[in-house]
């Protein structure tokens, strides 16, 4: 048996974990990883594991990269206007409410910028008055205490009242909502970076969804980030937990924006086919 893992160990950690995922681990021959962070995780749950590496594929089914402008014109975006895309499910390990307040420091400088934020809160999206709710409210509340760490119930985030807060409503564009596969390539193609200031980071699908569309990432330095994005080259690091260094890469990646090309060619060795001929190969 050959397993590919996305995650050896979850993001938020609850009880049982390593025994399940190390009882299924143990009834496998070999793994294929898609960060050395991931097959580091494997080594502390399994004593010697065979593994391979092979970077996340890209998630090519959404669509190539199309002409710019003429997203951009069909969004009223201005000439010259620069727009920083957060993309995917609002969770808190990614960091979203650290990006809000970096980009509340860029407006200070710059008029030119704008923060296209694409992604749903799952519990702000549910009806409170349905007796669903009420009941996943009542299950959530038993089973946390159980299964979850203290640091996992994320009932409470609510990173985008932040902006708000911050008085930077003219300047953000929320779309809080799921998006369907069919209207993913409209924000990526008004965009001109994605913003992952994860706080903790496996291959991640928003990236390879990124590459797809050969946008520059701006990112933290954690987990597998290092592995994949090169600074300065396909991407910017900013320092981890720090807003102060996310503000500079964002004002970093519009003085001195990553070429398209670039992007491109790192992400070149990260396609299907590459990745199944790789598998087979071993």
């Amino acid at each position: 048996n050959i397993s590919i893992v996305h995650n050896a160990i979850p993001h938020e950690k609850r009880f049982g974990d390593e025994i399940l995922s190390t009882f299924y681990l143990k009834q496998q021959h070999g793994f294929v990883t898609m960060s050395e962070t991931v097959k580091n995780d494997l080594k502390k749950l399994l004593p010697n594991p065979i593994t391979m590496l092979r970077p996340h594929p890209l998630y090519a089914q959404f669509g190539e990269p199309k002409n710019k402008e003429a997203a951009r014109m069909k969004f009223e975006v201005k000439e010259g206007q620069k727009v920083l895309l957060f993309f995917g499910f609002i969770r808190k390990y990614k960091g979203l409410h650290m990006a809000i307040e970096a980009f509340s420091e860029v407006v200070k400088s710059r008029d030119d910028v704008s923060f296209l934020i694409c992604g749903e809160e799952f519990w702000t999206t549910l009806d409170p008055n349905k007796w669903t709710t009420k009941l996943k409210n009542v299950l959530f509340i038993g089973l946390k205490r159980i299964l979850l760490s203290k640091g996992s119930d994320e009932r409470n985030y609510r990173p985008l009242e932040r902006i708000k807060a911050l008085s930077i409503e003219d300047r953000t564009v929320v779309i809080n909502t799921f998006i369907p596969n069919e209207d993913v390539h409209k924000y990526f193609q008004v965009a001109d970076s994605s913003i992952l200031f994860y706080e903790t980071a496996t291959p991640s699908g928003v990236e390879s969804l990124t590459y797809n569309f050969e946008l520059p990432i701006l990112a933290t330095h954690v987990g597998h980030f290092p592995e994949t994005i090169k600074d300065g080259y396909n991407g910017y690091l900013a320092d981890a937990a720090n807003t102060e260094s996310m503000a500079q890469i964002m004002l970093k990646s519009i003085d001195q924006p990553i070429e398209r090309k670039h992007v491109r060619k790192a992400a070149e060795k990260m396609s299907w086919t590459n990745y199944v001929q790789a598998i087979l190969k071993n």
